[in-house]
């Protein structure tokens, strides 16, 4: 199994980049948990009236324990003794598991006290899990399978066998295995392609003195990949790229200056201008190894992303003289990792933004507010909706959910997100310098649409309620604006409900 998915010669460099991203991980993750189970431990005993009397209180406390336990037992081990490499990836991936189970766990008792916010953790840690660590198919899989397959019944049951969440839930696991395998086969080709690298610069290392490439030598590069090679003299300027060069970009093979051409070349962005000049500074450097993605300007007009590689070449006292560099095309990659990003933002059932993408956008949003701007937000939460779900079924209910979702994007002003919550719950946020009345108007038309929706042409009583607030630059967090926003629609609740509100 373990030669299917990394070559044998391969195996140490892996373990290594693990060792290095995984212990860095669990390294900040250990010192963030002892930092907050420190204070948790605090907070039961002498900063709650009840303590450890009550069965939830030691139900937390021993959760808080324990992973502080854990954490001061990972540290130690990982300090302490003195662990060759494979040693240490055994330590990390352990302690990995140890925390996700510790999380899935704590989660599942959260969601027991507190739907949503225990529902957005779990879902959040297993998303990270995928998204950051460096591990085997083996051991990925095993500890998805099992933190879902303990999580996703226990949410199932306590959300009252809502079928619903059982999609978004298995969609969303399956979304962590695609974000693993993207990552893991990302992490496979990097390393079997710097072994290319590696291995082509040792046999131009052996062979002439020019460290110069032969036409046979290209044409062995070029057998084993399709990709664009080129040599830079870094004494001298120039640039000799292979033919593959030429068909891509429309450019000459040979580049007397390549700084200069940089420098000059108005289709490349400052951005990446600055990236690749920089690379080539770090290489005259005596800096071995360079590596960037680059959204270069091909033949045609059009921009594509190249993974740009640059390994150095010394002669025989030491000093740079050759940059030996390949283009990889990496545009379908790019372009799946995006849709994958904004997959992840996405509400399966209503395809409006998620919680998380909206608190994400807000909290962004906030600190780029011009003077004269102000970010408004607006939370819609629908009046008894639990009545149409038991007069006229779940069905019933899921279609005017789509209704008010529909209603809420169709007419939300220009540059609105427009997201859900969770449940019959949606917000909407607007950065605008503009008058709030467009936004109030705004709200007041939800308000009478929602009132209009049918049911098979039957009058299912669908009413909302909105409150609205809003913050200008430098007037508080997104925790305000959200809590804000949340007292504005209890007082529209209070007026009587179907009606809007404003703060502010």
């Amino acid at each position: 199994m373990r030669e299917q998915y990394i070559p044998a010669k391969l195996e140490q460099d892996f373990v290594e980049e693990a060792v290095r991203i995984n212990g860095l991980v669990m390294t900040a993750v250990s010192l963030f948990a002892i930092a907050v189970e420190i204070f948790n431990v605090i907070r039961v005993l002498f900063l709650t009236r009840s303590g450890l009397t009550t069965l939830n209180n030691r139900i937390y406390f021993t959760f808080y324990l324990f992973l502080f336990a854990a954490a001061v037992s990972y540290l130690a081990v990982d300090r302490l003794m003195k662990l060759g490499t494979f040693a240490k990836y055994r330590l990390v991936l352990a302690a990995g598991s140890v925390f996700l189970l510790w999380q899935t766990l704590f989660n599942m008792y959260d969601i027991s006290r507190s739907l949503s916010m225990g529902k957005i953790m779990a879902i959040t840690t297993l998303v990270a899990f995928s998204a950051i660590g460096v591990m085997k198919p083996w051991y990925a899989i095993c500890n998805l399978i099992l933190n879902y397959a303990l999580l996703i019944p226990y949410v199932f049951i306590v959300g009252g066998n809502d079928s619903g969440v059982l999609f978004n839930y298995l969609t969303t696991a399956g979304i962590c295995f695609v974000i693993y395998f993207v990552r893991f086969h990302d992490i496979r080709t990097e390393l079997i392609q710097k072994q290319e690298i590696v291995d082509i610069s040792r046999q131009l290392a052996e062979s002439r003195k020019q460290f110069s490439l032969s036409r046979e030598q290209y044409a062995l590069i070029l057998q084993k990949s399709h990709f664009i090679a080129f040599e830079w003299n870094i004494n001298g300027g120039e640039v000799r790229f292979s033919k593959e060069w030429e068909e891509v970009f429309g450019k000459d093979g040979l580049i007397p200056n390549a700084e200069s051409f940089i420098r000059e070349l108005r289709s490349l962005k400052q951005q990446y201008k600055t990236e690749i000049l920089q690379c080539m500074e770090n290489l005259r450097n005596g800096e071995p190894y360079q590596k960037r993605d680059l959204l270069l300007p091909v033949s045609g007009g059009e921009e594509r992303w190249f993974e740009l590689h640059l390994i150095l070449q010394m002669d025989d006292e030491g000093a740079p003289v050759v940059g030996i560099g390949m283009l990889f095309d990496i545009m379908d990659q790019k372009q799946r990792i995006l849709e994958l990003e904004k997959e992840l933002e996405m509400d399966n059932f209503t395809r409006l933004l998620n919680k998380t993408a909206l608190e994400s956008y807000g909290t962004r949003k906030l600190g780029e507010l011009r003077e004269t701007e102000r970010l408004y937000m607006l939370i819609l939460d629908m009046d008894h909706f639990k009545q149409i779900n038991d007069s006229f079924g779940h069905p019933c209910g899921d279609y005017v959910l789509e209704q008010v979702a529909g209603l809420m994007r169709g007419a939300a002003p220009e540059g609105a997100r427009v997201g859900r919550l969770g449940g019959d719950e949606f917000g909407v946020l607007l950065a605008t310098s503009r008058r709030k009345e467009e936004f109030v108007e705004y709200a007041q038309n939800l308000v009478e649409g929602v009132r209009k929706i049918r049911w098979q042409d039957t009058d299912v009583k669908a009413r909302c309620s909105i409150g609205i607030a809003a913050l200008g630059a430098k007037e508080g967090s997104w925790m305000k604006l959200y809590g804000d926003t949340d007292k504005s629609l209890y007082m529209a609740k209070r007026a009587g409900k179907d009606c809007v509100h404003i703060i502010g």
